[in-house]
């Protein structure tokens, strides 16, 4: 059985990554501490991630971010769970023809590749208002940055790091790359409407208001597909790879979506995998002035490091913390479950900042799972090769090759 823990991480978020001033980047585990810091008006979000991909939301504070977050905000309606599932629903047959025909011509896929193309089918339909065909794989235009912002961002974190030269230039030219694709995806929103209330449309709408020009939508567009495309994609390869290590969950969910009882087990499966593989790992907030925070305390440029990594396998907030047990999340007799601790859970962050576009990602990963387990078996060739590679997001090694069959099928034919 594949162990859960990661090796690089445990060296990365062992100590403080630099101690010393200036400059001094410090490691938050305590949660306390952390909702504290993320609700700071002396901590802003680090000037790094707005270098790479913009002034969007993924990036920004303050004023600037509150109004931009309230254009798109209506569009991912909070008390509204359910809000994209039209959409998702939409890209679920070509999903599955996909993988039928894989499993009909007993062809091995990749499956990183496969959760890509209708992770971004979902969200161009959802978040942009554009209509994709089956076989179209548009957001692989996008891979290349966002494996050039992981490696500059990898330079800079991991130990005795320093800014890697030629990832930036690498960075530059996959970026103009990506900015092609998102004149694209304008021009196709401008000249087609196919009846959703997407994110894309509202920021044409605030343009055409005078509240946005062409280069924040370019830079909220960039953001939302690095936010909401690989994160998702990479989660459910996760998820797949524990079920295929805990057969007797994957059992489980088989056998409850057989007798129509819910999405409870499927649930619990992903939140745990959320857990052990936070798909952002870690956070970063720097001090704007000197100031005090607890027990600590924290110059102007010192960059509090928020490792979820570590929050997650706390022993004080969770009982075997490296072993994966979807149960743990089993609902309270109210309902609802609820974190041993307001900041010891945050796969989608917290405090002001928390994801837009939660309810999105949880839905469509779960839909797209009872699709996958409902109608195929599947085995990974070579899974215990598959690794984590640490950028921006947690995203597995490639390539990540599946088999699939369809039950019943002879496994050996």
């Amino acid at each position: 059985m594949r162990s859960t823990v990661i090796r690089q991480l445990v060296e990365v978020h062992g100590a403080d990554p630099r101690p010393e001033s200036p400059g001094r980047r410090l490691l938050v585990l305590d949660p306390d501490e952390v909702g504290a810091i993320l609700h700071s008006k002396n901590f802003r979000r680090t000037d790094f991630v707005r270098q790479l991909s913009g002034s969007g939301l993924l990036a920004t504070d303050g004023t600037f971010w509150r109004e931009r977050r309230r254009i798109v905000q209506p569009s991912f309606p909070v008390r509204e769970p359910e809000a994209h599932l039209e959409s998702i629903e939409w890209a679920m047959p070509g999903f599955v023809k996909r993988l039928g025909r894989a499993a009909d011509e007993d062809r091995a896929i990749c499956l990183l590749d496969e959760m890509m193309r209708v992770i971004s089918r979902i969200v161009y339909r959802a978040v942009f208002g554009v209509e994709l065909g089956p076989d179209e794989d548009r957001v692989s235009t996008f891979q290349p940055m966002m494996e050039a912002v992981g490696a500059v961002h990898w330079s800079l974190v991991a130990p005795g790091g320093k800014i890697d030269a030629g990832a930036i230039s690498r960075l530059e030219q996959t970026r103009a790359l990506a900015d092609e694709e998102i004149a694209w995806i304008l021009e196709r929103r401008r000249s087609v409407d196919v009846g959703v209330d997407d994110a894309l449309g509202r920021l044409l709408a605030a343009q055409a208001d005078g509240q946005i020009d062409e280069k924040g939508i370019h830079d909220e567009v960039r953001s939302l597909v690095l936010a909401a495309t690989e994160t998702s994609a990479n989660s459910l390869v996760w998820c797949l790879l524990l079920l295929d290590d805990h057969p007797e969950v994957a059992e489980l969910i088989a056998a409850e979506l057989k007798a129509g009882l819910g999405d409870a087990a499927i649930d619990a499966a992903i939140w745990e995998t959320l857990r052990l593989y936070p798909p952002v790992w870690a956070n970063e907030r720097q001090a704007i002035e000197n100031t005090v925070q607890g027990e600590r305390t924290w110059e102007l440029g010192d960059r509090a490091v928020i490792s979820a990594y570590r929050l997650h396998r706390d022993p004080k907030y969770w009982n075997e913390p490296d072993l994966f047990k979807p149960e743990r999340f089993a609902a309270s007799p109210d309902g609802r479950w609820q974190p041993p601790h307001r900041f010891s859970y945050m796969p989608f962050g917290a405090g002001p900042h928390l994801c837009i576009g939660r309810n999105l990602a949880l839905l469509e990963m779960r839909r797209i799972l009872r699709e996958f387990i409902s109608r195929f078996h599947f085995e990974f060739e070579a899974p215990i090769e598959i690794e984590p590679i640490l950028g921006i997001v947690m995203r597995p090694s490639s390539p990540v090759t599946v088999r699939i069959r369809r039950p019943g099928a002879d496994a050996t034919a």
